[in-house]
């Protein structure tokens, strides 16, 4: 897999969250990558660019993680995107509601670098066998 075609969002309130996670996925190829800071943002920026994978926060202003996966689930054109959770909340009722909801993966933070790219190929490779792009 070509990691650096993937054109990434990531999403967090956290500026230095998002520095982190972009550090990592440049670390392993992922060049395309875009930020916002809220759920409200990213929806904005989705209208405007497609992109392959959503890295988002659920704890954020504005509009959280959750409302932007419903968002990206009832919209057809972001029905089947990629979409990796992170949160400081990794209780089993918010797991299932954002399971419900039709996240791709979900991670607990702090995580280790490897994990959440772990699950990054995992969902890409799920979506591509679902899309017939991979």
């Amino acid at each position: 897999m070509d990691l650096s075609k993937v054109k990434t969002l990531v999403v967090d309130d956290m500026p230095s969250m998002r520095m982190m996670i972009k550090a990592v996925l440049r670390d392993v190829g992922m060049v395309d990558v875009r930020e916002a800071p809220d759920g409200e943002k990213a929806a904005e920026s989705l209208d405007g660019a497609a992109v392959d994978l959503v890295i988002c926060d659920w704890d954020m202003p504005k509009m959280n993680g959750l409302e932007l996966l419903k968002r990206l689930r009832n919209d057809e054109r972001h029905k089947g995107l990629p979409f990796i959770m992170l949160t400081a909340n990794a209780q089993r009722d918010h797991v299932v509601e954002a399971i419900d909801a039709g996240v791709s993966d979900y991670l607990a933070k702090p995580f280790q670098p490897a994990e959440l790219v772990r699950k990054i190929l995992q969902a890409l490779r799920a979506a591509g066998a679902s899309t017939g792009r991979a």
